[in-house]
């Protein structure tokens, strides 16, 4: 400063030496006074600033005790908040070593030494996966679960955890790393929750940290402070994350309410001034986000601090992450809506078995409202139809397993029984104690009845409820299986009903319909509750005889059958004596297959009916070769066909007035190759019973009409062609075209064609062919009614019948001239057919007093032996023209 001094002074002029030392003198006190103030000027400042950095020291001093406190207080909060956790919280250093547990881990899980690994806790498996999925390290690794949260930063994941008693429970497990405030990575925070009772649920428990900011994070919670202005805001770094801003934004309301959804933004920002400026509370629930992207929903607290004159001071609070809790509070309207709106019944019960919870479907199923079953025991629907062998095994499912399924019978409240299919879980605590039942049914009544139904119609007779030929078969394989491995003897009887379509046709279906239910009461009734009566159709019934001593108890139980067909039926006021005819076969005397017993025990019901009715037949082995000769005639008459062995002869019709040629019918004749002429009495069943008569049928129609048109040409008064319609023809819908192809291919005209129907046929099925028979008239082929007098058909019936002649059974030829009353019945014929505008036509006329009685009834036509046997073609022609 004297330099300053010094350099800032004027030159004086020359002084004397006293006067220059006494200025001199001055000069320095002069200095030294500016010094003084100077330095005093110094120290005042200094004592100022010294003062003032005191007082900063002491703000320091007491901001680093409030936070010291508070670290204190909130590692003291963590360690409590560890504590109750209902979860594991593990605590692990830079190393990966067991640092800090809270209680749930030590009490639940297993033992896990201080230091030690938590992957120790894994169940074997876990460790594997975790082993698998980690990289090579170039350094040792003390626990891979701390490793993989190192790699990942945070961790979530299903682990298995080992408890004390040994077992392993499902935990959600969450894993994030410490940092200390200079961000160094101090270690790791493992979270579990017990996901075993219900892992649809999860619950996310988050581990504390010592240090506020982590703590922030675990739970998902940030803190804020607002201005009195309502503008100036700050924020956690939770806070910061929850609203996904940038570490380098600065905080401001503006942005915390740019970062509220739109839908949401105006109402938050209105319902959090209000309440500031109000000094009031508010808690408020709304989402961050932007309009059609990911969304979070968030809880914000807030309230107002006051001075002292209670004016607001500023509003702290805090914005929590609760997203996981609306989604689980979602699901748990979800899960209540469904439970409401189920269509099964869904019953909650308490570990004593009382009802808890019932929705609407267990009312609608039970008939008990909810205020009436809830507080009883779920005995309140017991029904009394199980045994307690059932009850116990179901408990002893439930105990086992924790899972029951199956039906069970219940009872409704109004005493109405139910079948249920019902689900019953159990719900347990964390300790393996049950705290629920959960029942879950549906009402499968119907179902069962409907199954009970379907089997019924599978495997029972609709009509007289015996077994059918699907479930006699069955039963059939298994006792033959049995006796084979047993060395019993079982036994087949067939048996069928005599005169049984006469009363179906004569007295209707529905008296023959009680008939068949009446003979399966009386059968069953015969019988051993061990034996097997079913129907197999129509008026055949097998009987399945099982462990029989010999063939003699078979022969004992077919005569018993027989001798009780003897007692008539009665079927109303209807008194009807039906007998029957059974055949028998043994095993494993004449079979040991089903489809053997079944055929040769039919071959005696055959044989037994031929040697007259009533009575039982055994099975012989002479019957199988009738059977196979029936079979070898069967091969040949299929070839007959293919080698043209077939032919046609031809027996002329006539006029009974005057002898003239009214037509001819056109017989089947076949010549065996070896056996010779076969009657066509004996072929003609075989045709039908094996389809053949179809091919056959429509051979003969063609060659009859191919011929007729022939004769035709030759200038031959034919008249009409008459070819006879078999029963499989009239019954084909194809019948029709397949008359109009051969008239067209013949170039035969319709009206010289008559197609002759018999009598039982169409009797038995006129409803059904009346159409097919009005459609070949529309053809312009006429329509003879065969063997009429045979069938008993009914004046009403005869009247809606489409045809033009009635052609008179042979059979009443046979006395017409020495019976009275065969010619009674012969005279009312023709005059039933005039009376209905048909021509009369008597057939197997062979003497000359027959055609006197005929021709005195004014019967038309005239065909027999009388006249002429069938000829061939050529001597056919010859007749008609030598006459």
């Amino acid at each position: 400063m004297a330099a300053d001094l010094g350099t800032a002074a004027t030159p004086a002029p020359e002084l004397s030496p006293a006067t220059s030392e006494v200025a001199a003198l001055r000069l320095e006190l002069e200095a030294l006074r500016l010094a003084k103030e100077a330095l005093e000027a110094q120290l005042l400042a200094g004592a100022e600033q010294a003062e003032s950095m005191f007082l900063a020291l002491e703000r320091q001093r007491n901001a680093l005790r409030d936070a010291h406190a508070r670290e204190l207080s909130l590692g003291a909060f963590a360690q409590r908040i560890m504590d109750t956790v209902g979860g594991v919280v593990i605590v692990l250093d830079a190393q990966g070593h067991l640092r800090q547990c809270n209680r749930h881990c030590q009490t639940r899980l297993a033992a896990l030494p201080e230091g030690g690994s938590v992957d120790d806790l894994l169940h074997p498996e876990d460790r594997a996966a975790l082993a698998q999925a980690l990289p090579p390290l170039p350094w040792p690794v003390h626990s891979r679960l701390f490793e993989s949260v190192r790699r990942q930063g945070h961790y979530r994941a299903e682990h298995r955890l080992t408890m004390r008693d040994g077992g392993h429970r499902f935990h959600l497990v969450e894993a994030a790393l410490l940092y200390s405030a200079q961000g160094k990575e101090e270690g790791a925070v493992i979270s579990g929750t017990d996901i075993s009772a219900l892992k649809q649920q999860e619950l996310e428990l988050r581990a504390s940290d010592l240090r506020f900011n982590q703590a922030e994070r675990v739970a998902r919670a940030g803190s804020w402070e607002l201005a009195p202005d309502g503008e100036a805001m700050s924020w956690s770094g939770e806070m910061r994350r929850l609203l996904g801003l940038d570490a380098a934004v600065p905080a401001s309301a503006d942005r915390f309410f740019a970062a509220v959804h739109p839908e949401e933004r105006a109402e938050v920002a209105a319902a959090l001034t209000d309440a500031l400026r109000a000094g009031r509370s508010c808690d408020l629930e709304f989402r961050l986000g932007r309009a059609g992207g990911p969304v979070t929903w968030v809880q914000l607290r807030a309230s107002t601090l006051l001075d002292a004159q209670g004016r607001p001071q500023r509003g702290v609070g805090t914005l929590q992450d609760i997203t996981a809790r609306r989604q689980a509070e979602e699901e748990m309207r979800l899960a209540a809506s469904v439970f409401d709106n189920s269509l099964n019944a869904i019953l909650i019960a308490d570990a004593q078995g009382r009802i808890r919870k019932v929705n609407r479907a267990f009312t609608e199923i039970t008939g008990y409202p909810a205020e009436e079953a809830i507080g009883q025991t779920t005995r309140l629907l017991k029904s009394g139809e199980h045994d307690p062998a059932f009850y116990a095994s179901l408990w002893e499912t439930l105990t086992t397993h924790s899972r029951w399924e199956g039906e069970l019978c219940n009872r409704r409240k109004d005493g109405q029984l139910i079948t249920v299919w019902e689900s019953i879980a159990v719900v347990r605590d964390p300790e393996g104690a049950v705290d629920f039942y959960i029942g879950i049914f549906s009402d499968i009544s119907a179902q069962k009845a409907a199954a009970e139904r379907i089997h019924q119609l599978a495997y029972y007779d609709v009509l007289t409820g015996l077994p059918n030929r699907a479930l006699l078969l069955d039963r059939c394989q298994h006792a033959l299986a049995r006796a084979g491995r047993e060395g019993e003897r079982l036994a087949v009887l067939f048996l069928d009903l005599d005169r049984f379509k006469h009363i179906n046709d004569s007295l209707g279906h529905p008296v023959g319909d009680a008939l068949l239910q009446a003979v399966a009461a009386r059968l069953t009734q015969v019988l051993r509750g061990s034996d097997t009566v079913a129907r197999l159709g129509g008026d055949e019934f097998v009987v399945l005889l099982e462990d029989i001593d010999s063939p003699a108890n078979a022969q004992l139980v077919a005569r018993r059958i027989v001798e009780a067909f003897q007692t008539p039926f009665q079927i109303g006021d209807l008194s009807l004596s039906v007998g029957t005819t059974v055949g028998v076969s043994l095993f494993p005397d004449h079979g040991r297959d089903v489809t053997s017993l079944f055929k040769f025990a039919d071959l005696a019901l055959y044989q037994g009916k031929e040697a007259g009715r009533g009575d039982f037949r055994v099975f012989e082995s002479r019957l199988d070769e009738a059977a196979n000769q029936r079979m070898r005639l069967e091969r040949d008459l299929r070839e007959a066909l293919q080698r043209d062995e077939l032919q046609l002869h031809y027996q002329p019709l006539l006029v009974l007035a005057d002898g003239r040629l009214a037509g001819a019918e056109a017989l089947l004749r076949w010549t065996h190759p070896e056996l010779g002429p076969i009657s066509p009495a004996q072929f003609i069943p075989v045709a039908e019973d094996s389809g053949l008569i179809l091919p056959i049928g429509a051979w003969v129609l063609m060659q009859a009409c191919r011929q007729a048109r022939q004769w035709l040409d030759q200038g031959l008064p034919l008249g009409v062609m008459a070819v006879n319609l078999a029963a499989l023809q009239i019954q084909r819908d194809d019948l029709v075209d397949n008359v109009a192809q051969a008239l067209a291919a013949s170039g035969l005209p319709a009206q010289h064609l008559e197609l002759e129907i018999s009598e039982s046929y169409i009797l038995r099925h006129a409803e059904r062919d009346l159409r097919q028979l009005a459609r070949l008239r529309e053809l312009g082929v006429s329509l003879a009614l065969d063997d009429f007098g045979t069938g008993q058909t009914s004046l009403g019936h005869l009247r809606r019948l489409p045809v033009d002649r009635l052609k008179i059974d042979r059979a009443f030829m046979a006395d017409i001239h020495r019976d009275p009353a065969g010619a009674t019945v012969t005279r009312a014929i023709i005059g039933l057919g005039h009376g209905l505008g048909l021509t009369v036509v008597a057939e197997g006329v062979e003497t000359a007093a027959q055609e006197a009685v005929l021709r005195e009834q004014g019967c038309d036509l005239v065909q027999g032996f009388r006249y002429s046997r069938p000829l061939p073609a050529q001597d056919f022609e010859a007749f008609v023209r030598g006459r």
